[in-house]
């Protein structure tokens, strides 16, 4: 009995060898290549599909932005509404990518490079070509910049659909910062849609400035979005500073599509300010410290103590969530803004303004002090 359980396990285990290493004309059904393999050459495939679309963007001169770098807590007369005051980021040199955006030669690429103003803007085709570029328009919310070149038949590309990008499929980060004619590329996934308020795709495929301005690719070539240095707190220099925190962004297709005619005509977004100083430390509710002279918020008649309990229907209890309402609204667009003075609710529609329209805090109001014992009315409110 023992000798027939050995040869039946022998048998057993040499069918098991036999079926493992069988020539593949007896296991039709299964793949010849490893899985890694077909993805490898998907991922080739894609990248091939999109390489005559995207193109190298070098830029010269320019100055660092002294103004933002050297601002500090500290100055004598420190302005309260700077983007990234006290910054130490020093802007870098290095190319970066773009993507043939109409054949007519428009260039989509990102605001990488371009918070320094270049004096010149080169864009290199994927057919060796090399020629100068205009700066036509920035949006500096989304951080894009739009550059017409010389050229026309230019390929462009296939975008997806905002409704058809979905949370876990394949993303491929496309870049030609490095120099050469071969591009660098990232694989990842789409980890989150409709991220800033609506404007970006999050990604954790590896970003950062050789791909800023490049397309962000599913399996199959077509564009997902344009990979932009977009961070989680404002200002144009934000982004560039945490590019490496594992989290990347892209601002889709049809987000591009929304403002490419206002960018064609010139149109440079900024960013929106209501021109207030709150206290972030407040863990629950926002209450204006105080205004500028002149300034959205204070035009719209909000004093010192009021608290913003709403901004465009969403619901403020504390300085993140006023953060996150009002990031990615650009300058020059209206939003509806629920003030609590007491007991009593004011609705107001005011046009957020850019950082240089907004005036000095007058040194002669005395800055409201949250800290005060609030009272039973007031004490409702953040929770509205």
């Amino acid at each position: 009995m023992k000798r027939f359980l050995l040869v039946q396990f022998q048998c057993q285990y040499l069918f098991a060898l036999i079926v493992v290493f069988a020539p593949s004309t007896l296991l039709a059904s299964e793949p010849t290549v490893k899985a890694t393999d077909g993805a490898t050459e998907l991922v080739k495939r894609a990248i091939e599909k999109a390489t005559p679309f995207v193109v190298r963007v070098e830029t010269v001169g320019g100055v660092q932005p002294l103004d933002q770098l050297l601002a500090s807590e500290d100055d004598e007369n420190p302005n309260q509404f700077r983007d990234n005051p006290g910054s130490t980021f020093m802007v870098a040199d290095g190319p970066t990518t773009g993507i043939v955006y109409s054949s007519d030669g428009l260039v989509l690429t990102s605001s990488f490079n371009f918070v320094r103003d270049p004096s010149i803007v080169t864009v290199a085709l994927a057919d060796g070509r090399q020629m100068t570029a205009d700066i036509v328009a920035r949006d500096r919310v989304r951080k894009l910049t739009l550059l017409k070149i010389d050229a026309t038949d230019l390929p462009t590309p296939n975008w997806v659909p905002d409704e058809q990008i979905r949370p876990g499929q394949t993303a491929i980060a496309m870049g030609m910062g490095f120099g050469g004619s071969r591009p660098m590329t990232s694989v990842g996934i789409v980890s989150a849609v409709n991220r800033m308020m609506g404007n970006a795709i999050q990604t954790d495929a590896k970003l950062s400035p050789a791909n800023y301005g490049g397309p962000l690719l599913d399996s199959s070539g077509y564009v997902l979005g344009i990979c932009v240095p977009m961070a989680q707190r404002p200002g144009e220099l934000a982004g560039i500073e945490f590019y490496d925190a594992g989290v990347g962004f892209a601002v889709p297709g049809e987000r591009v599509s929304e403002i490419a005619e206002d960018l064609k005509q010139g149109k440079t977004f900024h960013r929106g300010w209501l021109g207030m100083t709150v206290d972030p430390k407040v863990e629950k509710g926002v209450a204006i410290l105080s205004s500028a002279d002149p300034s959205p918020i204070r035009e719209a008649g909000a004093q010192p103590g009021d608290w913003i309990v709403r901004i465009n229907e969403q619901p403020i209890k504390h300085f993140g969530q006023l953060v996150k309402a009002l990031y990615m609204v650009p300058a020059g667009e209206r939003v509806s803004v629920r003030l609590l003075r007491g007991a009593e609710h004011i609705d107001v529609e005011l046009t957020l303004a850019r950082s240089e329209e907004l005036g000095p805090l007058p040194k002669e109001e005395e800055p409201f002090d949250p800290s005060k014992p609030v009272t039973e009315e007031k004490s409702e409110t953040p929770e509205d």
